[in-house]
């Protein structure tokens, strides 16, 4: 067990350098904001990038799929490490859009090679435990992201942060390279008949709203709330990105207590709940900048909302077979980060045209309501489709 609870960490760390890394990018954004005389709608384009990453990590499940590698793992993050130091070079709008491009190429790796390993390395009881640690470590990542970023930009350079996670990138490739030995991955290496993507988005379908607003309501949260709150008189890049570090910081305390917590109240309860905790932290962000409603509002949006994803993660792997597992967790990333990217997009022209950042988080919590009444409504035929799997 140990060796298996070191490639459990291994696989956990290119989780955090892969989110922190595009956290990075996020983190920075209200600088990039004033320094590039960026407008909502730029804003909401690089947020469309993220549709680079549903096409490509469709395909890089399908050939988990067909051929597993761990070696999957090291392209992604050295792809997104040499996009960081690519970043470097930028002095425009349009070569960070050509960076984030690059960037979301590499990121397109992880999840459907990451997540899918673990479903199959550790299916068993252990597996809900399991997918907690890889999503709190993922946080985790996310949150030194930015708590760091915008005060690192602020008191050195923008570029600052590049670096640093170009560095930790590169470290992963190294570590996943010299540490995993081939004896501890007992996941299938080889050719395996793979299933269609069309049966397994079938077994899927009904949970769809529910993975596309928690892409959602994390893109919009995290693009535009940061970036909202360092035009307001009071906030700077570096204090609005800590605040919503802290939004991440009780996710990712709350992920590592997934197991514990699905097994005490269930999994649909939970969703339910952060759905709904989703909807009313939405409508309190859509009214206010004050730091009194806004802190308490992202520590109880956070600690509910990022349960919500294992949650999902767990249910689709009791939906799925091992031999689609690649395919079904690129098809979940895929409507996850493209339902983030058209809603960040989206919100970009909304925060334009209506000047009026505040209808972006409404539009999130519409999302969520969504998501509450499907959960609410499907749950049994659900259950049902899963003991049938």
């Amino acid at each position: 067990m140990k060796s298996g609870r070191r490639l459990l960490w291994i696989i956990s760390y290119h989780h955090a350098c892969n989110d922190g890394t595009l956290m990075a990018l996020v983190a920075l954004l209200p600088i990039f904001f004033l320094q590039f005389k960026l407008t909502w709608y730029e804003v909401g384009l690089l947020g469309s990038g993220l549709l680079i990453t549903v096409v490509v990590q469709y395909e890089v499940g399908r050939f988990a799929d067909r051929m597993f590698s761990r070696y999957l793992l090291e392209l992604g993050a050295a792809l997104m490490g040499l996009s960081f130091l690519l970043m470097l070079m930028v002095n425009n709008f349009e070569g960070l859009f050509l960076a984030v491009i690059s960037m979301r190429i590499g990121g397109a790796f992880y999840h459907p090679v990451g997540t899918s390993w673990i479903t199959r390395e550790y299916a068993g009881p252990y597996l809900e435990t399991a997918l907690g640690i890889q999503s709190g470590v993922g946080n985790f990542g996310v949150i030194i992201a930015l708590a760091t970023s915008g005060f690192l930009g602020d008191l050195l350079t923008w570029r600052a942060p590049c670096i640093l996670w170009a560095a930790l990138n590169l470290s992963a490739v190294l570590l996943g390279t010299l540490l995993v030995k081939e004896g501890m991955i007992k996941t299938r290496v080889g050719r395996i008949a793979a299933t269609s993507s069309r049966v397994t988005l079938g077994k899927m379908m009904f949970l769809i709203i529910p993975i596309v607003s928690g892409g959602a309501l994390y893109q919009i949260t995290a693009y535009f709330g940061p970036t909202n709150l360092s035009i307001t008189p009071g906030w700077n890049a570096g204090s609005a990105d800590l605040i919503f570090a802290l939004w991440i910081g009780i996710g990712t305390v709350t992920s590592y207590y997934f197991g514990a917590l699905s097994a005490r109240i269930g999994k649909y309860r939970l969703l339910r709940t952060g759905y709904l905790v989703s909807l009313v932290a939405a409508i309190i962000l859509s009214l206010t900048t004050d730091w009194r409603l806004i802190a308490p509002t992202l520590l109880v949006f956070g600690a509910f909302l990022f349960l919500t994803y294992p949650a999902l993660f767990s249910l689709i792997t009791e939906l799925t077979g091992e031999e689609e597992r690649g395919t079904a967790f690129g098809i979940l990333f895929g409507f996850q980060l493209g339902g983030g990217a058209v809603s960040v997009y989206v919100c970009g022209f909304i925060g334009d045209h209506l000047e009026n950042p505040g209808y972006l988080f409404l539009f999130a919590g519409a999302l969520a309501a969504a998501s509450l009444i499907m959960i609410t409504l499907w749950e049994t035929h659900i259950k049902k489709l899963a003991k049938n799997c």
